[in-house]
């Protein structure tokens, strides 16, 4: 690279903004464009020897060529670079101000040799030690640098910045600048660098653009964020665990036996829970005289096998289709119970955020303690954390669960008791009949309402189950 020390003017006429400076937004420019109708350009500008072609040059360079070919023409329809005018490297403010203010000519420097690389780089370093890019901005200025072949390692060496902020405004630059521009601009939604960073657990980017597009606001964002991350680790695991199952000779289940599993048709023989490690043995007793078959459930994979044939009654047949539609509610509650146990944890653990106004939810959280008549307890509160009965954790477990229960404050204690006394009232949606319950099923949903407020949704499911709309109940006869 050649530098020109000395300082030349130059026609604002003969000079053209960068098209990849990082820098979209220059900014409020009055300020600056008084100071140089009084005070002229105090530094000068840094320009590169030609330009690339403006969309009108490039539409007459087109038509043009279409009149008359030359190798001139070709070139520059190539390239779509010309070797005429100036093009800015440094000082994009300082150009726009000085023709807002009316100047005609400029002091510039000229430096030649620079390829497209070494120019956004310049360009990127000069806005960054003045701190002029926004968050969006430097994430594509990056992204820019890493496609003209740069590494992580080295844009942290020209930027300033460590190599995990570089990977993460990366990360930023992958998703779609459209719909993040939309996010950004809408002020009900209230898109922070918090959130986009709870996106980078999602691995695939295609996911976390429809995350994006579909979020409501920010803390929507956060619990689906958590959601698919906790899914794709699931299907993780389930990958292997099903390679492990199909080796030892145990096919998936046919659709049928899906459809049957809560009848009497089916036994289970072993389950395996997707939120932990997966065994590093099957550990099935396998009967040479059994079929085994495998079902994929959201939170676990279940092997099964047909039951012994028996002659089924009336009474049997009654029993069996009741007890099949109780067992389909309860795997939707079940599911929805996981989830609030971890939509739970991500407000103890600040993954999702807190909300600005907590006396309004202390006292829907206390009514609904009340409600439901839970008995307040330490107790309680460790076998939510844990998922276990007291005497089933070890000494160490116990230590370390009133440890956690001593440091939450009094509103995140009765959160923890919400989602303890969930626990128990979820499976009162019906009778023994199978009527809908409409008095516990109240009960519930006021006490999900607490969670709304930091952004948990019901599926349609779900809703149908506690408002008493689902097909699977009973209609209760009218006399």
């Amino acid at each position: 690279m050649i530098n020109k020390d000395t300082i030349v003017s130059i026609s604002v006429q003969d000079i053209y903004q960068h098209p990849d400076n990082p820098r979209k937004d220059l900014g409020d420019l009055s300020e600056l464009a008084d100071s140089i109708k009084k005070n002229g350009i105090m530094q000068n500008l840094t320009v590169l020897p030609g330009h690339w072609l403006t969309d009108e040059e490039w539409k007459e360079v087109s038509r043009k060529y279409q009149k008359e070919s030359s190798e001139e023409l070709r070139t520059l329809l190539n390239k779509r670079w010309t070797g005429e005018g100036y093009t800015l490297i440094i000082g994009h403010r300082r150009f726009a101000s000085a023709k807002l203010a009316g100047l005609t000519e400029l002091p510039c420097r000229i430096v030649e040799g620079m390829d497209k690389r070494e120019q956004v780089s310049t360009m990127l370093a000069e806005n960054m030690q003045r701190a002029d890019l926004t968050i969006w901005e430097q994430a594509n200025g990056f992204q820019m640098m890493l496609d003209l072949g740069e590494t992580e390692e080295r844009i942290a060496e020209k930027s300033g910045f460590s190599r995990t902020t570089v990977r993460r405004r990366l990360n930023i630059a992958k998703l779609d600048q459209k719909l993040l521009k939309e996010k950004e601009a809408d002020d009900g939604f209230q898109l922070s660098l918090k959130d986009l960073y709870e996106l980078e657990k999602v691995e695939d980017i295609a996911e976390r653009n429809k995350i994006l597009k579909e979020a409501r606001n920010s803390r929507d964002l956060i619990w689906k964020a958590s959601s698919a991350a906790t899914e794709a680790a699931r299907k993780k695991r389930a990958e292997p665990l099903i390679k492990m199952l199909e080796d030892a000779g145990i096919e998936k289940a046919p659709k049928k036996a899906e459809q049957e599993i809560y009848t009497l048709k089916w036994e289970g023989v072993k389950e395996y829970s997707l939120n932990h490690d997966i065994p590093k043995k099957l550990g099935i007793s396998k009967n040479e005289k059994d079929k085994l078959y495998y079902i994929r459930h959201v939170n676990s994979i279940k092997v099964i096998k047909r039951a012994p044939k028996r002659k089924e009654t009336s009474e049997d047949k009654k029993r069996r289709e009741m007890d099949a539609k109780k067992k389909q509610i309860k795997s939707v509650l079940k599911e929805m119970d996981i989830l609030k146990h971890e939509f739970i944890e991500g407000i103890l653990s600040g993954k999702i955020p807190p909300v600005k106004e907590t006396g309004p939810i202390r006292e829907e959280m206390w009514k609904s303690l009340v409600e439901i008549g839970v008995y307040l307890s330490e107790n309680g509160m460790q076998r939510f954390l844990t998922g276990k009965a007291e005497y089933e954790c070890s000494p160490k477990e116990k230590e370390e669960t009133v440890r956690r229960i001593e440091e939450l404050d009094s509103f995140h204690q009765m959160m923890v008791m919400l989602g303890r006394c969930l626990e128990d009232i979820i499976w009162n949606v019906y009778d023994y009949q199978l009527h809908y319950s409409a008095g516990p099923c109240g009960k519930i949903k006021r006490a999900y309402a607490v969670l709304e407020r930091y952004g948990w949704s019901f599926t349609e499911e779900e809703k149908q189950i506690l408002d008493g709309s689902h097909e699977l109940y009973v209609p209760e006869r009218k006399e």
